[in-house]
This record gives structure tokens, sequence and C-alpha cells, in this order.
């Protein structure tokens, strides 16, 4: 019996595009995007600037997808490539200096126009979690808290990352990872008045 598409593992589907099989790759953007954008956009504070730093995040994993080393986690190699390109992205936007991969020719047009079209069929999900309000709070909130708080509430509840994997994406111990996510929880809780704060603990842990 054929297994379907979206029950086959992240190792099954990088299987198939080294074998060959580009167009499954698509399963793992679809698997993805969502989570990806909505951190982004946190990350970024604007969806075209999201947008593009997801789209980017993809190219680089399909053409770096040969140097994957299966030992590990494709999930926290995925998002440390996220995390290292809304960073450098963000320095760039910043100074006016960016010239969007996407705009460039290097003979990938097939699978940026796929990702961005897919970018944008997939509005739902990243909308699905709260209402407008409750996720430009949410947001605000976020850009307030210390770096690597901030990226660790998002790697928890937008990624779904265990805290394992969130010290290995953050390149920190385990421990720091659960204190970073601790730390941030009860600064958002002091910024919070009771009833916003139960709104989005609702928000979090939909994400869970």
């Amino acid at each position: 019996m054929t297994t379907p598409q979206e029950e086959l593992s992240d190792g099954t589907l990088i299987a198939a595009v080294l074998a060959g099989e580009t167009d499954q790759f698509a399963q793992l953007v679809e698997r993805y995007q969502g989570q990806l954008f909505r951190a982004a956009r946190s990350r970024m504070g604007r969806p075209d600037w999201a947008e593009d730093v997801v789209q980017e995040t993809f190219l680089c994993v399909f053409k770096s997808l040969h140097t994957y080393n299966s030992q590990y986690s494709f999930r926290t190699w995925l998002w440390t490539i996220l995390l290292n390109h809304c960073r450098r992205q963000l320095k760039k936007f910043s100074r006016g200096l960016f010239i969007g991969a996407w705009s460039q020719s290097t003979g990938d047009d097939d699978l940026r126009a796929t990702l961005a079209e897919q970018l944008k069929s997939d509005e739902a999900p990243s909308a699905r979690m709260a209402t407008k309000e409750r996720s430009e709070l949410l947001d605000s909130l976020l850009a307030k808290l210390p770096e690597g708080q901030a990226d660790a509430l998002r790697l928890r509840f937008f990624g779904g990352l265990k805290f394992q994997e969130i010290a290995e994406t953050m390149e920190c111990s385990l421990s720091t990872a659960k204190n970073r996510v601790r730390w941030g929880l009860t600064k958002l809780a002091e910024y919070l008045g009771p009833e916003d704060e139960l709104s989005i603990d609702r928000s979090l842990e939909s994400r869970q």
C-alpha cells in the first residue's frame, strides 16, 4: 500500500529529492512554509520581508540539501537557516541595501515561482492562529524581548520545536534553551494584563 504523500517522513522526501525526484521538494515546502512564514513575519516585522526570507530559506535548503547530515534533525537544520537569513536580511533591509535573490536570474526561476505561489496560497495557516489584532500584539511584544528569548519563543510556539531542538538550532545548552523560553514568557506576562495574557497564552498554546 502506498504511503500518502502527507505521511511521508522528512527523511523519505529528502532521499527522493536527492535521487532526482525534485518535485518532492514541494512536499517539504508545504509542510513547513506556514510555520516559517509566521516566525519570519514576527522576526522581520513585515509580511513582504518575511516572504523574501522564507523563499530564500527554501532556495538555500534546496541547493544545499546534499550537505544535510541525516543523523541530525531536518527541522533544526531548516530553522537554523531561517534564523540566519532573518539576521542577515534585517541588517540589509535596515540599511536599504537589500537586493532580493528572487529578482536575480540564477537558473532557479521555476523553483522561485513555485515557492512564491505556494506562499501566496498559504496565508490561511499563518492567520488561522489568532485574530489580526492579537497577532500584531504578540509580534510587538516579542520585538521588545532580547533576541535570544524572542527567537526561542518563536521556535517553540510557531515552529513547534522541542527544547532540545531549540538548543540545537540556537547552538546553546538545553538548560539555556529552557531558560530563554521561561524568561521570555515571564516577560510577556509582565507586559500584559490578565485578559490579554490569557488571549496570548491561548494563541501560543494553539501552535504547540
